[in-house]
Parts: C-alpha cells; sequence; structure tokens
C-alpha cells in the first residue's frame, strides 16, 4: 500500500467514481483503475462495488477512507509543523464558526490571533453547525466553533465549551415589551421568526417548545440572525436569537430582550477538531485562544438592553 495509491483512492471517493479522479488528479481513467486494483490487491479484498460502468465505495472502502483522511491531515499538519520551524511559509488555518458568534464574540480573537501569527493564513467560514460537521467529515476544516453534539464524525474531537442564554427578541413596541418576563401563554400567542428548519439551531428552539408544551406559531424561517433582528424590528414576529446577538445593540436596534419565567434556554457551544498525533502550533494557538473566549458562560446580562 503506497501514499500515491491512497490518493488515488481518496480522490475516486470524494469524487463518486473512477472518470471524475481522473479529471481531477489529470491521469487517465485506466490508470485509476490500475492504482486501485494495485491498491486492492494489496489488501486483499474489493474496496468498491461495480455496478456496470458506476462504482460506489462499500464496507471496506469506507473504513480505508476514514483512515486515508487522517493519513492525509497528519502529512498536512507534519508540513506545516517543519515550516514553522523556519521563516518561511507557515501554512494555512481553516476555521469554521457560525455567523453571530464570529460577529459578537470573535473579532478580537481572531485579531490578536493574526498578531501572534502573521504569516499564517487564516481563512474564516461561516456557517450553521451542520453545515460545518460536514466540513470537518471532509476535512476540509481544521477547526470550527458549532453547538455540542454528543455524536461527532470518526476522527473528530468534540470539547464542550461554555454555554450561552437563548432569549425572546420581541420588538420595542410591542404589547409584552413591558413585562418582566414572559408567561407560557404570552409565548404561545406570539408568532415567531425562527432560524431554518433542518438546522440545529432551529432543532434546539424546537425541543424547547416540547418541554414547555406549547406549539409555537412559526410564520417565517430565515438563515440569517441579523434579517431575523431586522424582521423582528420591524414588528413582523418575534424570535428566539443567542443573548449575545442582542444583548448591546437591542435597543438601538428597536428590539426588546425578554425571558419566560422559569424557563431558561441555554445552548452549548463546542470546539471540534481534528484527531491527529501531531498538531501545528498555528492550530494549537488558535484553538487554546478560542476556548479562553468561549469557556465563560453567557447568559448575566441584564434583561434589556434599553
Amino acid at each position: 500500500m503506497e501514499l500515491h495509491q491512497l490518493l488515488v483512492f481518496q480522490a475516486a471517493v470524494k469524487n463518486g467514481g473512477f472518470t471524475r479522479a481522473s479529471e481531477a488528479l489529470h491521469l487517465s481513467q485506466s490508470a485509476v483503475s490500475q492504482h486501485i486494483k494495485q491498491l486492492e490487491d494489496s489488501l486483499g479484498c474489493p474496496l468498491f462495488l461495480r455496478v456496470g460502468k458506476a462504482v460506489k465505495v462499500n464496507e471496506a472502502g469506507s473504513v480505508l477512507f476514514n483512515y486515508t483522511e487522517r493519513i492525509f491531515r497528519n502529512l498536512k499538519n507534519a508540513e506545516m509543523a517543519v515550516r514553522e520551524l523556519s521563516a518561511s511559509e507557515r501554512g494555512t488555518v481553516r476555521f469554521g464558526v457560525d455567523p453571530t458568534t464570529l460577529t459578537y464574540r470573535l473579532s478580537p480573537v481572531l485579531a490578536d490571533y493574526k498578531q501572534r501569527f502573521p504569516e499564517v493564513e487564516l481563512v474564516v467560514v461561516a456557517g450553521s453547525t451542520d453545515f460545518l460537521m460536514q466540513a470537518m467529515k471532509a476535512r476540509t476544516l481544521d477547526l470550527s466553533v458549532v453547538m455540542y453534539s454528543r455524536s461527532v464524525p470518526v476522527g473528530v474531537s468534540n470539547t464542550p465549551l461554555g454555554r450561552e442564554e437563548m432569549v425572546v427578541v420581541l420588538n420595542s413596541g410591542h404589547r409584552l415589551a413591558g413585562k418582566s418576563k414572559l408567561t407560557l401563554r404570552d409565548l404561545a400567542s406570539l408568532q415567531f421568526i425562527l432560524s431554518e428548519k433542518d438546522s440545529a439551531m432551529h432543532r434546539l428552539i424546537t425541543q424547547y417548545f416540547e418541554q414547555l408544551g406549547v406549539t409555537p406559531r412559526i410564520i417565517m424561517e430565515v438563515e440569517n440572525h441579523e434579517a431575523i433582528k431586522s424582521l423582528v424590528a420591524a414588528g413582523l414576529g418575534a424570535s428566539i436569537l443567542p443573548l449575545c446577538a442582542v444583548a448591546n445593540t437591542a435597543m438601538a436596534e428597536g428590539l426588546c430582550v425578554m425571558r419566560v419565567k422559569g424557563q431558561t434556554l441555554m445552548r452549548q457551544l463546542a470546539l471540534v477538531s481534528l484527531d491527529a498525533d501531531a498538531v501545528p502550533d498555528a492550530i494549537q494557538g488558535l484553538a487554546s485562544s478560542l476556548v479562553r473566549a468561549l469557556e465563560a458562560p453567557v447568559g448575566n446580562i441584564r434583561r434589556r438592553a434599553s
């Protein structure tokens, strides 16, 4: 089993077949087939199911693919670690995070990181927890901050960080805005603009409503929290958002931050990283900064910003 065979195998799996793998690697299709056959011969078992001209990775191939991803990740990290010893290129760190955490909690952290590692190219990818977990599984990101889940892909570590309060957000002129706390009846009377369906945020809020025995009236599902805030400010509905997104800007944005009496909702963040025997200083440095910035709970900010 040789590295170039694993490279061809990896390309065949990722690209969904030998033809596309040959295009991605600039090899002939016969060369790709030959490398795969040599790899299968050396392992003593087939790695793909062949149905006519189509190929699909089998169980043995899936197991090998997970190890192959880790092998090439370790190779990349080894290269970066060696380059860190010189004054030459320091490599690239790819970091994923949800837009709200990025906007309201991480700008100073990333600015400080760039000062400490000026020669590292920091690529920041903003997206939902589900999107970022898929990117981590595909090994296209080095680190991500996501909503915590006990279930993570093979080859990925999940470190719990701090918890952050989720709050009800209303238009400042709403009839309920003057109350100190919302009741369950108040909550059931609202029309909600929530995060898009099938997202980790939507699932968290849905579970919260189920625990309260409340069936929410959802009138809109919007991916972007800033867009949700604008819609709420316009009086089109209420929402449930991370406290950091509204704690210091609610009054200026025409919003009111509310809590439900005796029913606090929290989300827990997590730092997701790739398993590797050796991790470059540039990645370790970013991970440490993120842990320090996000390990403390967020939720002790005054009820309203007004």
